[in-house]
């Protein structure tokens, strides 16, 4: 199912914010240096060539010597932007996320230097050659002053086959800007705008059209940097991100941002939008600051250690008041991340609470490589503010995010950089699952043929106390030219009750999609899905086409 979904949980309730296919460029993140120092020669570049919601993608792949779970770090004309982790890797694509960033947005023909991994691929490719041949297609830094972002158009079809919603059609348009130093001053410039129109054909007569607005325009990112060249401090004016914490999300205001070569310091002030038009409000301010002590930009092994509070407040009365502390280290085997929240009580709260403070939204992970063939994972969440973006929306992801809370473990194996098989089982103690098992098995072989052939499998098991059953998922990749790509999704989902006579029926729900995508040099990018769903008495088939111009 092609959507976004911006879901913000809150300790009193959940918001969710279904906004249609919106490919959405905001991401949260920690602060960091803002230059970065001499590059090792031994390194290799890759360049950014798309950005999707929280997914950067790259147009280096494990040729290159790139693996899943390797860290890049991201710079423009020398100044570091970002962090990176690879999440998934083909033969000569990456896709990541941000783990921590600096006052810059990544944007499209930035660069990010990594490590090779020491591995068949790369032997066959010294370092010093993949080095010598990356660098020059990459930097030359990129010149200064310069404004970069996309400008897209998108037209999606829904229909769901039975019920009012009837047949939709949704043409829409979206701009991404960004840009620092503007013509030589202090300035720089971040948004990101999108536009679209619903159009509605009920079935029939019986069912009339939605009275919800048909024409929506959504500002995700709209503010002012001043940050002069060579200086520390960073402030920026408009709506944006907060970089303190993933439970505040989206504001209204001010934020001002100090970092040095071992530690920063910021803090912001500004009103939260309204969840459902994304328009200006008035009714819920909120405050934060924060102090992270870190790694010097390009060093290895990265580090950091967070900490900072927030206070959010609702027509005069306290809406929530807590404080954070957030931990990550990566060095060549082990990544981990560790944040935990502290609820303030004071008020209303203290009486509802009947506690001083109250520990939530807790969250660790960790990836241990014992080796470069195997590697062990696990982690627990019990986070009640999560913000979640997804471009793509199927029942896969919808399961996952049912079994998000709770404690999981794991291991995976990968092997001669074209197999990789993996497992993990997951308690789950809260959220839309309640208590539940989950077991999960999956394969994945990629890079086979010159048509960059590959498959992907998966299948889980879960019990709980309501239902159990079973999910299963297959999909196979190509690559038949240069950057091109065509995916094939396939899945199944059955459950049946746990318990007889509890009032939920055996369900069955089987799902698939076709997906291209075609970046023409640098500048074009076509995007082309189809999407079927049928089951549990309904039916549901999209179509989705997309181009931008990115500069």
């Amino acid at each position: 199912m092609l959507q976004t979904i911006w879901s913000r949980r809150h300790a009193a309730g959940c918001v969710v914010i279904a906004a249609g296919f919106l490919l959405c460029g905001g991401r949260v993140s920690a602060q960091q240096p803002a230059a970065a120092p001499p590059v090792d020669s031994t390194r290799a570049w890759a360049h950014v060539t798309y950005i999707s919601g929280p997914t950067v993608y790259l147009d280096a792949g494990q040729v290159a010597g790139l693996r899943q779970g390797a860290h890049l770090q991201v710079v423009r004309d020398t100044a570091f932007v970002a962090e990176l982790a690879v999440q998934y890797i083909s033969s000569t694509s990456a896709a990541c996320t941000v783990v921590r960033s600096g006052t810059l947005a990544v944007a499209v023909g930035d660069s990010a230097a990594f490590t090779p991994a020491a591995s068949p691929v790369a032997a066959a490719t010294p370092t010093a050659t993949i080095a010598a041949r990356a660098s020059s297609r990459a930097p030359a830094w990129r010149e200064t002053n310069r404004l970069r972002g996309r400008i897209g158009v998108r037209y999606l079809t829904s229909d769901a086959g039975i019920g009012p919603a009837g047949v939709m059609s949704q043409p829409a348009f979206d701009v991404r800007l960004d840009g620092t130093h503007l013509s030589d001053s202090p300035f720089g410039l971040s948004v990101d705008v999108r536009a679209q129109r619903s159009i509605l054909a009920p079935p029939d007569s019986t069912h009339p059209a939605p009275t919800y607005p048909l024409n929506v325009t959504r500002v995700y990112k709209a503010a002012v940097q001043w940050n002069p060249t060579g200086t520390p401090t960073t402030i920026t004016i408009g709506r944006q991100f907060s970089v303190t914490s993933s439970s505040v999300g989206l504001f209204d205001g001010i934020a001002l941002d100090y970092t040095e070569r071992h530690w920063s310091a910021g803090a912001f002030g500004g009103l939260q939008p309204s969840l459902l038009t994304f328009g200006l409000s008035d009714s819920t301010r909120e405050y934060g600051a924060y102090v992270q002590w870190h790694n010097a930009a390009m060093a290895m092994p990265i580090w950091s250690f967070t900490v900072g509070g927030v206070g959010a407040y609702t027509m005069g009365q306290i809406d929530r008041e807590f404080t954070y502390a957030t931990a990550m280290v990566v060095t060549s085997r082990l990544s981990a991340y560790v944040t935990q929240e502290l609820d303030i009580n004071r008020g209303w709260r203290a009486m509802q609470e009947h506690s001083a403070a109250t520990p939530t939204s807790t969250f660790a992970t960790v990836q241990l490589s014992l080796t470069d063939v195997l590697s062990l994972n696990g982690g627990v969440d019990n986070r009640r503010n999560v913000l979640l973006y997804q471009d793509y929306v199927n029942p896969e992801t919808i399961f996952d995010n049912s079994f998000r809370q709770g404690i999981w473990g794991g291991a995976s194996l990968n092997l001669h950089g074209r197999f990789r098989l993996s497992g993990d089982a997951r308690t789950t103690s809260g959220g839309p699952a309640g208590n539940a098992r989950s077991y999960t098995g999956s394969m994945g072989v990629m890079r086979l043929t010159p048509l960059e052939l590959g498959f992907q499998a998966r299948a889980t098991h879960y019990s709980g106390a309501l239902s159990s059953g079973d999910l299963q998922s297959l999909s196979a990749e190509l690559s038949p030219f240069d950057l091109f790509h065509v995916e094939a999704t396939g899945g199944l989902q059955t459950s049946k009750p746990t318990i007889l006579g509890s009032g939920i029926g055996p369900s069955r729900l089987t799902w698939s999609s076709l997906d291209a995508d075609w970046a023409i040099g640098r500048s074009i990018y076509l995007m082309f899905s189809i999407y079927r769903e049928l089951g549990s008495g309904m039916r549901n088939s999209q179509n989705f086409l997309s181009i931008s111009y990115r500069f």
